[in-house]
């Protein structure tokens, strides 16, 4: 069901994915309220009731959902899925469909631990072919200074990549070309996809920020109030 601001229903339904929202921000609602209007929101003394019924303007109600849509919508989802139909996941992959760029991320191959040979071949399918067991690493050029986390989709699902040291989620980037994950030292430590064939996607979020979240549904939130890059690029992996 999509959203119609005209509704008084959809509306009413709009109100309480409000009051989950500000309650999720520690916010008091009538501030709340006024986050995404500019000059603020006049309102009448009685005009949460008005809220309840969906008795308020229609334009009023577009720019409340669009502002839960993109900065609220895992807690207006869970709230009122029926105005909030998609899941975080598909918010996700929405936002990489329009924020996400390729020209900057490449996959290059391990040719040993002192070097590496970049790989030129692509299929249509994918930015590049692998096969199950090659060593590879993520190749960034970035535009900042900061940290950098990265994820793996295959069929449909989201799992965090370690890029630093002992483990680490994250890693620091600098200005420029970068080689992903590495050892302290400056020598590539190479990723290895051994077991599932087919297409993946390999998605590096850039901050200048040292907390970067790497669950796909937090991110759908985080990357909307932070700056931030978003790279990704594909890759089949053959047998």
């Amino acid at each position: 069901m999509s959203f119609d601001p005209k509704s008084k229903a959809h509306k009413a339904k709009l109100y309480k994915a409000l009051v989950a929202a500000a309650e999720l921000e520690n916010e008091p609602f009538d501030q709340f309220l006024q986050t995404p209007f500019s000059p603020p929101w006049s309102l009448a003394d009685n005009y949460r009731r008005n809220l309840q019924r969906g008795e308020y303007s229609a334009i009023r109600a577009k720019v409340l959902h669009e502002f839960l849509l993109n900065r609220h919508f895992s807690v207006a989802h869970l709230e009122a899925p029926e105005i909030f139909p998609q899941t975080p996941e598909m918010r996700w992959r929405e936002i990489l469909d329009a924020r996400a760029t390729s020209d900057r991320l490449r996959i290059v191959i391990a040719k040993s631990q002192f070097g590496i040979v970049e790989r030129e071949s692509q299929l249509e399918v994918a930015d590049t072919t692998l096969k199950l067991g090659q060593p590879f690493l993520l190749e960034l050029t970035s535009d900042i200074d900061g940290h950098a986390v990265a994820l793996q989709g295959v069929r449909g699902q989201w799992h965090p990549i370690p890029l630093g040291q002992d483990g680490a989620l994250s890693a620091p980037v600098v200005a420029g070309k970068n080689l992903l994950p590495g050892h302290p030292d400056g020598r590539p430590d190479p990723l290895i996809e051994g077991h599932d064939e087919g297409l993946h996607e390999f998605v590096l979020i850039t901050a200048q920020k040292t907390v970067v979240p790497v669950e796909a549904k937090r991110l759908a939130i985080w990357v909307a109030d932070n700056p931030c890059s978003l790279f990704r690029i594909s890759v089949q992996f053959v047998k």
